[in-house]
């Protein structure tokens, strides 16, 4: 069954890469300066370490213990440590 999830995403992956050319050679005559393609990479890289930075908080908290200690009930402190 993993391999037909990893089959799938990758098929989805490389559908996505190709619209996504399709699409940025169909613009046409459109012309961007450098300052332009600097935006667009930089914007790609911060919104990369945002979503990176996002999922090892996610990480870190749920191995530290905060997410049990945030679903129990109020006055109920747990210990963090599992």
């Amino acid at each position: 069954m993993s391999k037909l999830g990893v089959l799938i995403a990758g098929v989805l992956s490389l559908s996505m890469v190709a619209m996504a050319v399709y699409l940025w050679l169909s613009l046409g005559d459109v012309t961007m300066g450098a300052a332009g393609y600097l935006a667009l990479i930089g914007g790609g890289v911060a919104t990369l370490g945002l979503g990176a930075g996002l999922m090892g908080l996610v990480y870190y908290s749920n191995r530290h213990g905060y997410d049990e200690r945030a679903g129990s009930p109020p006055g109920q402190d747990r210990d963090p440590t599992p």
